[in-house]
């Protein structure tokens, strides 16, 4: 089973479903803070680390461009 963590401006909002409760949580957090949100996927061992982009997915924060980052 998957975890998602997401954060935003020092906040963090846990679910076990990728766009549920803790998404809709922290998207209207970073609409408040007028900031990002980031996630962890976590499964098992396996971490990645996302940010949501203005295409509307998340990616790797590793590829994500800095102009690619959705500031809400």
């Amino acid at each position: 089973m998957k975890k998602f963590v997401y954060q935003v401006g020092g906040f963090e909002y846990i679910d076990t479903e990728a766009f549920g409760t803790g998404w809709k949580t922290a998207k209207a957090e970073a609409a408040r803070l007028h900031a990002a949100v980031y996630r962890l996927v976590i499964k098992g061992e396996t971490v990645k680390q996302e940010v949501f982009t203005n295409s509307g997915c998340f990616l790797s924060v590793a590829q994500a461009k800095p102009e690619q980052i959705n500031i809400f």
